[in-house]
């Protein structure tokens, strides 16, 4: 104690605080119970439910989930380690126990400081780093639509690459439990794509590094820093064991491994992935690239809160007689006018951070700056998607596990990292510069090409029409609106014609005319925040400021830019009261009519009235076992069913997978009701006879004009697990006794032998059928379900789902976590007992 130095602990305690008081006035409304209201997690609310109420009633959340989609795996929903020997937990620690959203942006900010001080540079500029990449617009805007897992996979990033540095820095002990634990904390948030661009740019960091080694004469301190840093990042992934192992035994069951046993002729389809259309279908623009440097260039986005009564739009449509606070909302959503079918904001890094950035390229001279370069150059490539398809498609043909990713303009996280790096490297070397006239030189050539990209937005601010791809749509809207006054069946007159075109074109202009304005003033307000910055560093290479001043000055500007764009995305009125938020969740009338069956946990509900009831409804799932859903990863089987049939409304597989009620729309009160559908199957029913078909393609044609419940239809490949054919007996059935979820049971009785439907998704990974306890076949049955041969007699019935891939992964979850633990307590125990070696200087 009589060495420790407080001084030199003093300049972090103080960052922890800024930190901490940034974030926490940013989020204020959380500390007073307020909860963001954000859509996703609505939706995660509605899916995990059930698992909710059966951990509740049970002590332990199911493997598998009845609430949504006919049934899938929970654990892609909510999963239980069932381990308290968790790194996870250590996460808490490092977010001070704070209440989301402020844990994010604390997190973001802490775990890049630690990469900034691990590189050497200074604690002060490294609070603007912190800052910078905390509060770069995507974050903010994932955080209001409830991508909370991608919000913590940020934050842990920029600490997964500091330790690997502390491994470059021949820091082994350090660098390795570093490594491992955020390894760990990353991918514990089973956020894969967030944890492939942070692989990205630990390849781009360790290829400079090995060309540097290799220069230096020095590869083994290179080859054995690579041997760790892969042996940390595997113990880190082996901590999620538990998570990753199911979870890449589903992917291939599902929309994200391209499951489907149909035949498709898409020139978009790519083996074992995702659709091309449907990966890229978000791609930046060449041009909205430059939204890194002004926000509002293609007008922000959709959840902008900046248009005010000022709005040209806003005025004309409340001259219409529209109210203003929903001209004011109609004008932040249709302010967006770039390429992409829509967008909740731009990524906007910052324009001093841009600054900057640019001034690093030409300025610093370290390995670090190859690195960053090449993973910022890959990002971009990566986001311009199809924009870009002759690199992009074959890079999502190739690249491993890449074409499971969509929504390409994720990777603009790697720069979001990068550019404010690059610029706290290039002020910390300035402040240490001894020849001023290098860097002077440095600066003009930076300002002028700052000062070109400007004059390009300018010019382009002057000759933009500004006009977007779905205007034409919003312009037919407008007009359709003011046809709506003329009555049913007659014709409006072409005086009226006329007005709904010149009012529905005056209502385009004026949306485009503030859109020009909205650019305007971005670019106006970052020409003065550039030119100020541009003077501080001027000054202090001519020696007329001190560093503090430069530091202090560039920290405050560059914060107000970014939380000052960042408060357009998140801020009070984002957040409501927690009452508010779970409102959603009040059962309508429709809702109570069907809880009241006492037969309700074993039947399913198909919502007619939800905005996207089979593919973005899970309201309906928080109350019942629904038809639909919503999940980013569907069963393959259960999409074709979807595209299939049930968009086409066939109610015999509505049958099949026994909807028991309808919920519609009452036209006489305009409410939910629920109808019951007497034509349900049931959860298990015995067929007379079997369909074989030759292939997938004939048996979803099947389905099209067979009586399913009379008949089964099967795969012609399945025969040889069919042992009889079904034999008629008057006195057979089969019920159900039980579904636990994991575990359903059924009542058998037949004097011939039978085969039986069970109205419960096929999935084979995991799920085993026993009649009287020993194993039995099962079968995909049309199409979706699951079908068995059952012989003749007195039978129960049961099937388990007992997926291998989990307890395997639970069993190797425990191992790693603990070797973690003891990795981080040696690497404590070395540093305390003074056995590291002496440090290297950083390097720089």
């Amino acid at each position: 104690m009589k060495n420790f130095d407080f001084k030199k602990l003093l300049p972090h305690v103080i960052a922890i605080v800024i930190f901490l008081i940034v974030a926490v006035i940013y989020c204020k409304p959380a500390l007073q119970g307020k909860v963001v209201a954000q859509q996703d997690i609505q939706g995660w609310r509605g899916m995990s439910q059930q698992s909710v109420e059966f951990h509740d009633k049970y002590g332990y959340y199911p493997l598998w989930t009845n609430s949504m989609y006919s049934g899938m795996p929970a654990y892609q929903i909510f999963l239980d380690a069932r381990t308290h020997i968790l790194v996870g937990y250590l996460g808490n620690v490092i977010t001070l126990g704070l209440p989301k959203p402020i844990s994010f942006f604390f997190l973001a900010c802490i775990c890049f400081y630690l990469l900034c001080i691990v590189a050497g540079i200074n604690p002060w500029l490294s609070i603007m780093g912190g800052l910078a990449y905390a509060y770069s617009t995507f974050d903010p805007i994932i955080v209001t639509v409830g991508h909370d897992t991608q919000m913590i996979s940020i934050g842990y990033m920029p600490a997964v690459l500091a330790g690997l540095l502390l491994l470059f820095q021949k820091k082994y002990w350090a660098g390795f439990a570093v490594t491992a634990l955020f390894a760990a904390l990353l991918i514990g948030q089973n956020h894969v794509q967030m944890v492939y661009y942070t692989l990205i740019i630990a390849a781009a960091m360790y290829v400079a590094f090995i060309i540097k080694s290799y220069k230096e004469k020095q590869l083994s301190v290179a080859v054995r820093s690579g041997v760790l840093a892969l042996v940390a990042g595997v113990l880190g992934l082996t901590c999620s064991a538990v998570t990753m192992l199911p979870t890449a035994e589903y992917a291939k069951e599902s929309t994200r491994g391209g499951r489907s046993e149909l035949t498709h002729d898409s020139a978009n389809k790519t083996k074992g992935g995702l659709d091309k259309e449907e990966a890229f279908r978000w791609s930046y623009g060449f041009g909205e690239t430059f939204t890194f440097i002004v926000p509002d260039l293609y007008g922000g986005g959709s959840r902008n809160k900046q248009m005010s009564s000022s709005s040209k739009f806003v005025d004309k449509l409340t001259q219409a007689g529209e109210q203003e606070d929903r001209a004011i909302q109609y004008a932040d959503y249709s302010s967006y006018w770039g390429e992409q079918p829509s967008t909740a904001g731009p990524v906007y890094l910052g324009a001093i951070i841009c600054f900057l950035f640019i001034f690093g390229l030409f300025y610093v001279k370290s390995w670090y700056k190859w690195w960053i370069v090449a993973a910022s150059a890959i990002a971009i490539l990566l986001a311009w998607g199809a924009n870009l398809k002759g690199i992009n498609y074959f890079l999502f043909d190739h690249l491993p596990l890449y074409n499971k990713f969509r929504a390409v303009t994720m990777s603009l996280v790697i720069p979001q990292l990068c550019f404010p790096f690059l610029g706290v490297l290039a002020i910390n070397k300035l402040i240490d510069e001894t020849d001023w006239s290098v860097a002077w030189k440095k600066l003009r050539v930076s300002v002028y090409v700052t000062g070109a990209i400007l004059l390009l937005l300018a010019g382009f601010y002057f000759t933009a029409d500004f006009s977007g791809g779905n205007d034409k749509s919003l312009k037919e809207n407008f007009k359709q609106g003011m046809l709506q006054q003329v009555p049913p069946g007659q014709q409006a007159p072409p005086q009226l014609q006329q007005q709904a075109e010149s009012f529905s074109s005056e209502l385009i202009n004026a949306l485009r005319s503030d859109r020009k304005d909205l650019m305007g003033s971005d670019l106006l307000k970052n020409i003065l925040l550039i030119g100020i910055a541009v003077v501080l560093i001027g000054l202090f290479i001519k020696r007329k400021i001190k560093p503090a001043i430069l530091m202090a000055g560039l920290i405050v500007l560059s914060s107000f830019d970014l939380l000052s764009v960042a408060s357009r995305y998140l801020n009070a009125d984002t957040f409501v009261d927690d009452s508010d938020f779970e409102a959603a969740f009040i059962p309508t009338e429709a809702d109570q009519q069907i809880l009241k069956d006492p037969d309700h946990a074993n039947f399913r509900v198909f919502d007619q009235t939800a905005a996207s009831p089979l593919y973005s409804d899970s309201r309906t799932s928080y109350h019942h076992n629904s038809i639909g859903g919503y999940h980013p990863a569907m069963l393959g089987l259960y999409a074709d069913i979807i595209d299939n049939q049930l968009s086409k409304g066939n109610m015999q597989v509505f049958d099949m997978l026994n909807t028991k009620y309808f919920i519609v729309q009452n036209p006489q009160t305009g409410k939910p009701t629920a109808q019951l559908n007497p034509g349900a199957f049931g959860n298990a029913w015995l067929v007379k006879g079997i369909k074989y078909v030759p292939n997938a393609d004939a048996e979803m044609e099947a389905l099209d004009s067979t009586n399913l419940k009379d008949t089964a239809v099967v795969d012609k490949r399945y025969m040889p697990q069919v042992k009889q054919p079904p034999v008629a007996d008057s006195s057979a059935f089969i019920k159900l006794k039980q579904n636990l979820n994991d575990k359903i049971d059924y009542t058998f009785h037949s004097t011939t032998p039978q085969f039986a439907v069970l109205s419960e998704v096929y999935y084979p990974l995991g799920w085993n059928a026993f009649i009287d306890g020993k194993k039995a076949d099962y079968v995909k049955t049309d199409y979706v379900l699951r079908g068995m041969y059952v012989p003749a007699g007195d039978h129960e019935i049961e099937f388990r789902f007992e997926p291998q891939s989990y307890y395997t992964g639970r069993t190797i979850t425990i191992i790693a976590n603990i070797l973690v633990f003891l990795s981080l307590i040696a690497a404590i125990v070395y540093l305390a007992i003074g056995k590291r070696k002496k440090p290297d200087a950083h390097l720089l």
